[in-house]
């Protein structure tokens, strides 16, 4: 194959990052870029705004999107963050759910999930943390998610 012969229509795509707080979204984020673009902390809610990370493969740009981590606000800073995630989930052209495989399927998550399924997105599941979870606890966790969610692809 020629390179005359190759597909060079530029391509553009949306992709958020969401999950419950210190799920792993910034440091997914981070390693995808390959730089220090969204702050990693032990501490939860360090994101409070929407980071932007660009990718650039071949004729392909996707734009990540670290959000804030869903949780139950309480004050109108947390709502702020809730919402500017949420917004990144509906504007995106994919949504990546971050789970916690160490914390396995909380009240938290299962409402962050069934929110998902209502907007009826396209969606891949990606467990986090899986190296400090016993292989069996994997499967049980995905499928309960995807009894849930209507999920295009997993990664562990």
């Amino acid at each position: 194959m020629t390179g005359q012969d190759q597909d060079t229509t530029t391509r553009c795509g949306f992709v958020a990052i969401v999950g419950a707080p210190n799920a792993g979204k910034s440091t997914l984020l981070n390693r995808m870029a390959g730089t220090k673009l969204s702050i990693v902390s032990p501490k939860a809610q360090t994101t409070r705004f929407r980071v932007l990370g660009i990718l650039m493969r071949n004729h392909t740009q996707i734009l990540l999107v670290d959000t804030p981590g869903i949780f139950q606000p309480r004050r109108k800073l947390d709502r702020a963050m809730v919402a500017a995630a949420w917004t990144g989930s509906e504007d995106a052209d994919i949504t990546l759910l971050i789970v916690d495989a160490r914390a396995g399927m909380t009240e938290a998550l299962r409402a962050i999930a069934t929110r998902l399924a209502e907007q009826k997105r396209r969606l891949w599941l990606v467990l986090n943390k899986t190296d400090l979870v016993r292989r069996d606890a994997l499967l049980p966790l995905t499928a309960e998610l995807s009894a849930i969610l209507p999920v295009e692809h997993v990664f562990m």
